[in-house]
């Protein structure tokens, strides 16, 4: 039986353990007879170059200290993050590859899987991929692998049942496999990550329910599977752990009302991503917050009603609007994500977002903006001109996919999006009671959730 390593790569924010490894090494624990060992390089990557902000991250009485030393960190880790990748593009190995390495050959296997859930972690996953290449057999997945990766990889695989026939080196009988099993959080050292209480990551279902908005590409051709709930109550019990927040892309009211009812005997706390529809009502949310919901990431988008419905987020401003103050008077902390320059976005309607904004101070604890960037598959992009885009150009980079350019035939462009959203820096600001790292540090928000 060969011995597999799983990996999770820098870069990103060390404040929970990663979903996507913990699932695969629980589905293969479940399924494989062979020695499984997990390595979370990101975690080791800033445990040893940031000990003194992992310490601080870890306290729980470090909240009035908060914005000025995550404001530190964040430029000094983006700092590196970026001298970091600037080395792997030019074929230097990046700060610290010796000390990681070194973690991944003193476990001696005889097949790496790397798992890669966003782009940034690709810089150091292609440096680990060439140096492992001949020695030890190297397996990519995960929604943020590209053609380069998979140049260099020894295999690129779909899911964990190709992970484990590819180590089996064999088919296996998929009406066989045990799926029935608890996602063990337990292989990782929980206190080491970046935060003063263990938040545990829980999916409830593989792709969105939704998939209209027209700019994201996320699942757009994966089959929409919820998992059994009993399994997850099973999984929150097993892991004994107070916090969780809930990765799904989306999740319906009907879903939602069904997993409170589930734990609502449990004294969790939690946080998930929503959609501010009008099916949100007051009851809705009384029963969620008396559930442990304490703090929702609403996909606000825009407070211009053409916008929306140009996105097809299938909300309205009005409805938004009640939804947010019904949520907080539930003593459910609020994050709006907003998002600046999509194509023909004027600036008046710039403005009415920014307006929207100001009048929902009193309910918005947090705002988490972006401005719009154009992705290969997407509604938007495989039907650009009706969305009056054009010159659709790509650039090829080093490591990550092409970048994609193009021209708005009305409205903002994106550089006139950019100016404006700093200009208003200040105004956004204001509305904040959250501290604004926590827009990259989520769970710290949930654990602080009762500071008012």
């Amino acid at each position: 039986m060969k011995k597999i390593l799983l990996i999770y790569a820098p870069f990103c924010t060390p404040a929970s353990p990663p979903f996507s490894l913990t699932s695969m090494f629980s589905f293969l624990k479940a399924n494989y007879e062979g020695e499984i060992g997990v390595l979370d390089l990101n975690l080791e990557f800033h445990k040893l170059k940031f000990p003194k902000y992992g310490s601080f991250f870890q306290d729980k009485t470090a909240w009035a200290d908060y914005e000025k030393i995550s404001s530190d960190y964040f430029k000094e880790s983006s700092e590196v993050y970026s001298k970091s990748n600037l080395s792997v593009v030019g074929e230097i190995n990046p700060e610290l590859f010796d000390d990681l390495i070194k973690q991944i050959y003193d476990s001696k296997p005889d097949v790496v899987a790397f798992s890669l859930v966003y782009s940034s972690q690709a810089f150091y996953v292609l440096s680990l991929l060439k140096a492992l290449k001949g020695k030890i057999k190297t397996v990519i997945g995960g929604p943020a692998i590209n053609e380069k990766l998979s140049l260099v990889a020894d295999k690129t695989l779909n899911d964990e049942v190709e992970l484990l026939e590819f180590i089996s080196e064999k088919n296996v009988d998929k009406d066989k496999l045990n799926f029935d099993y608890t996602t063990d959080f337990k292989v990782h050292n929980l206190k080491e990550y970046f935060t003063p209480e263990i938040v545990i990551p829980i999916k409830t279902s593989n792709s969105c329910y939704y998939k209209q908005c027209v700019f994201c590409n996320h699942h757009q051709s994966s089959k929409y599977v919820e998992y059994p709930l009993d399994l997850i109550k099973k999984n929150i019990e097993f892991s004994k752990q107070k916090y969780f927040f809930l990765i799904d892309d989306m999740i319906s009211v009907s879903r939602l009302l069904e997993f409170a009812d589930l734990v609502k005997d449990l004294n969790i706390r939690w946080a998930c991503q929503l959609r501010p529809t009008k099916d949100y009502t007051n009851e809705v949310l009384s029963k969620l917050s008396k559930a442990g919901l304490k703090m929702v990431i609403w996909g606000v988008e825009s407070g211009n009603q053409r916008i929306l419905d140009l996105i097809k987020k299938g909300t309205n401003v009005t409805d938004v609007k009640r939804v947010l103050k019904d949520s907080h008077d539930n003593k459910i902390k609020n994050v709006t994500y907003i998002m600046f320059g999509f194509p023909s976005e004027t600036t008046e309607e710039f403005l009415d977002t920014i307006n929207f904004l100001k009048e929902q101070t009193e309910y918005v604890d947090l705002v988490s903006t972006s401005i719009f960037g154009l992705q290969s598959n997407t509604i938007i992009y495989n039907e650009s001109s009706r969305f009056g885009i054009n010159n659709i150009t790509t650039v090829e980079r080093t490591v990550l996919e092409p970048k994609i350019t193009y021209e708005s035939t009305s409205g903002l462009t994106k550089k006139e999006a950019i100016k404006m959203r700093d200009n208003y820096k200040k105004t956004i600001d204001k509305i904040n009671k959250y501290p604004k790292g926590m827009n990259y540090f989520r769970e710290h928000m949930l654990v602080f959730s009762n500071k008012d």
